[in-house]
């Protein structure tokens, strides 16, 4: 349990941070935000972060053993296996939230900012916030059970890449090169459609959707 506290101040304080850092610095920023509506946004997003501890720790219990070994040591390359997989399951989960139907009932709730800014990031309607995160835990289930790190690891990167699409910013620095394209990359999708892949943009090349 206290690594599961841990791991939500840490998604809790980059989220946060990330904000801040919209907030902040102007000359960076891809887009102006939305700026309405915070206090909906805000609570959507705290709602969203419930459901989505509240659906790890029913896996948890439920499916431990498919999920997590507990007595393993952690390896490095199957949180990168995770989110591949996850990756391509996503890609085309994304494909269905835009499906017209499916569009007006569900996702258009994340679409109604054009410039989405790190809050953003959990302002989903339920139902995709808990196929996105179903879609995470299947991904570790084919995978194999991780070791406690790893698992960990895989929670943290998910939710530390969601943000970072969201964060509506350009940094001047090499290193932020990745960064910098997610969140280019997701603010396209926003305002001109493709680009359904979350962390590569391999999906997008080879199925025509890279906008």
């Amino acid at each position: 349990m206290t690594y599961i506290i841990s791991a939500i101040l840490v998604m809790s304080g980059f989220m946060g941070g990330a904000q801040l850092a919209y907030s902040k610095l102007y000359d960076w920023r891809i887009a102006e935000g939305d700026g309405s509506r915070l206090k909906d946004r805000y609570r959507n997003t705290a709602m969203n972060g419930t459901i989505a501890v509240a659906l790890y720790l029913v896996a948890i219990v439920m499916f431990g053993e498919l999920l997590i070994d507990w007595d393993a040591a952690s390896t490095w390359y199957k949180p990168i296996l995770v989110l591949l997989l996850y990756d391509f399951g996503y890609y085309w989960l994304h494909r269905l939230l835009h499906v017209r139907k499916v569009m007006q009932k569900v996702h258009w709730v994340h679409h109604m900012n054009l410039h989405p800014t790190a809050v953003d990031s959990l302002y989903l309607h339920p139902v995709e916030m808990i196929a996105g995160l179903a879609f995470l835990l299947i991904s570790i289930v084919i995978v194999g059970p991780l070791g406690i790190g790893a698992f960990l690891a895989v929670l943290l990167l998910h939710t530390i890449i969601n943000i970072l699409h969201h964060t509506n910013l350009q940094l001047p620095y090499r290193l932020a090169w990745l960064a910098n394209h997610w969140a280019a990359s997701h603010d396209a999708h926003h305002s001109q459609g493709g680009n359904y892949g979350v962390i590569t943009p391999v999906w997008d090349w080879i199925f025509g959707t890279r906008s």
